[in-house]
């Protein structure tokens, strides 16, 4: 612990961020849609500590702000609600709320905190900002704190093309934590239900002979030996899909690999992910990366980015089906 407080307090320095994204362009979203822009604003980073039983606020936020509880117990006290927020946990307040923390009362609190407005819409595959996770307790090997303190090492170090790396950690950090796609592979707390895996079992089994055919939600059921329904809450709560939407997804993710690394047919690729003809194929494709196939290849061979979509949750089926790490 005391090596995370120091490296993390010798990263953030005295300065802060200066204007990191004023006037840039974020360029992981659809370029048809508004582009969102984050603008983190000089000295809005940060590392604080109080002595034990100090409280912080009330408040009326002006911005978005990440706290990032580093050491201590927390209360944090936000629109009437009292959310406990231990080591580990993160925190995102929203403009206008009205917050206050009491810190840990028997020994000192350390957080991280930054500051940052929007410019934009979000992606449209975002949910409303009314409903952006207030607090999260970040699980083993996450990436969100990582992210955290590249960013600050970035802009304390500012090595060749930062500002550029520093755009980029800004909006995964965000997205991750706003998709709560947080884990990272390898990592620990990632067991699926027992009812979940033996579905994935089953798919896995039919998918390793042939085309990625979708099984029925009844095959599914069986196979997992639940019900369709609790199936179904099990794979939403997990996934934040149901079960043949979040296959669905992983079929498509599948496909834009396909597309990626290897000279197959756009007929040929909706074969071999399940689909019944190339135009459904395609429609689906663009549903969920904002372009065609054909588009999305072309799109590659010039180095443009793939929107933010729908598979971030779901990625962790992937590598569940496939081994991938």
């Amino acid at each position: 612990m005391a090596e995370e407080l120091a490296d993390v307090a010798a990263r953030f320095g005295k300065t802060g961020l200066p204007h990191l994204f004023a006037g840039s362009d974020l360029r992981g979203v659809h370029r048809r849609e508004a582009l969102m822009r984050i603008l983190i604003a000089q000295n809005r980073v940060g590392l604080a500590t109080y002595p034990p039983g100090a409280t912080f606020g009330p408040r009326v936020m002006r911005d978005f702000e990440f706290v990032w509880i580093i050491q201590g117990d927390t209360i944090w006290q936000v629109d009437g609600q009292e959310l406990p927020a231990p080591p580990g946990t993160m925190l995102l307040a929203r403009p206008g709320m009205h917050d206050g923390f009491r810190w840990d009362p028997e020994r000192q609190t350390r957080h991280a905190f930054i500051h940052f407005s929007t410019e934009g819409k979000p992606p449209r595959n975002w949910p409303p900002i009314d409903q952006w996770p207030l607090a999260m307790q970040l699980p083993d090997g996450d990436i969100v704190r990582p992210l955290f303190r590249h960013l600050a090492w970035l802009t304390d170090a500012k090595p060749y093309g930062w500002d550029d790396l520093a755009q980029s950690a800004a909006q995964h950090l965000l997205a991750a934590y706003v998709l709560q796609a947080t884990r990272t592979q390898g990592a620990g707390g990632g067991e699926l239900p027992e009812p979940v895996e033996r579905a994935l079992s089953a798919v896995q089994r039919e998918w390793g002979h042939g085309p990625l055919v979708p099984p029925t939600l009844q095959q599914m059921a069986r196979a997992a030996a639940v019900s369709p329904g609790h199936l179904c809450r099990l794979f939403q709560k997990t996934f934040g899909h149901g079960p043949l939407e979040a296959l669905r997804l992983i079929r498509l993710d599948r496909a834009a690999q396909m597309l990626a690394r290897t000279n197959a047919r756009i007929g040929e690729v909706a074969d071999a992910a399940g689909f019944v003809s190339a135009f459904h194929f395609s429609r689906a494709f663009k549903d969920v990366f904002g372009c065609s196939p054909r588009a999305f290849r072309r799109n590659l061979d010039r180095h443009l980015p793939v929107p933010l979509n729908k598979l971030t949750r779901v990625r962790q089926l992937t590598a569940r089906l496939w081994g991938e790490g």
